[in-house]
């Protein structure tokens, strides 16, 4: 029996080589890199900071595609204390605190042997840590310069102070640490940055990152990260 190819079928088998050719896969890169990194912590949810380590490995797996492991330390960060009012204050008018949407506030009517008062108790102070699995992608803007961005997942955990304060109807305040505990959880981290290699294997890089923290104890916050570095290509 003959077979009769049809011309589109020809034509394909034509064009299939030159295309190939046209449009060859992207190149496999070789070696890896690593980056040591410092910046500052950064967030409109917060109030104090400290300053964050990074430090980042991996291979380079096409010349512009990488895949990115890292150590973050994002430093101390914590909220300021709410601050106690004692406007109206009565039997049956508990003080009250401003500035108390990082945790919970009971207020109590006077009783027979102690006074109106408010409880505020919430978190004081964070440390978050994160094992940072990331992949990077760039793009050449000149010989020396690159734009990159970047995505995945930063598996955190950190430890935090709560604390309780309360607020008497004699306008007294005592403040106290409850207990110090450790919450963890898996969050996305992206973000986007420079690299600019003024010599063959050693190239300074700054990014800007997002990232955020949730967990079942502790209230979402979402986190900037500046930071400033050298990696070093092998």
């Amino acid at each position: 029996m003959t077979v009769t190819r049809s011309p589109l079928l020809k034509g394909a088998a034509l064009l299939l080589p030159s295309a190939a050719l046209l449009c060859p896969l992207p190149a496999l890169a070789e070696g890896g890199f690593v980056s040591l990194q410092s910046g500052i912590t950064d967030s409109q949810d917060m109030d104090n900071f400290n300053t964050a380590y990074k430090i980042q490995f991996g291979p380079n797996i096409l010349d512009q595609f990488a895949l990115e492991f890292g150590l973050l330390d994002m430093g101390r960060v914590g909220y300021e204390d709410p601050v106690a009012t004692f406007t109206d204050v009565s039997d049956d008018i508990p003080p009250s605190f401003r500035n108390a949407d990082h945790g919970s506030v009971a207020r109590q009517n006077a009783t027979q042997n102690s006074g109106s008062k408010a409880t505020f108790t919430g978190i004081s102070e964070a440390h978050p840590r994160g094992f940072l699995i990331t992949f990077r992608y760039k793009f050449e803007l000149t010989q020396d310069l690159d734009f990159f961005v970047k995505t995945g997942a930063n598996i955190w955990e950190a430890e935090y102070d709560t604390i309780e304060i309360i607020a008497n109807d004699d306008k007294t305040v005592t403040r106290r640490k409850v207990n110090s505990r450790k919450t963890s959880a898996v969050d996305q981290i992206s973000g986007g940055g420079f690299l600019w290699q003024p010599l063959q294997d050693l190239a300074l890089r700054a990014e800007l990152e997002t990232t955020a923290l949730d967990s079942q104890h502790f209230s979402r916050v979402r986190f900037q990260l500046l930071t400033l570095g050298a990696q070093l290509e092998f």
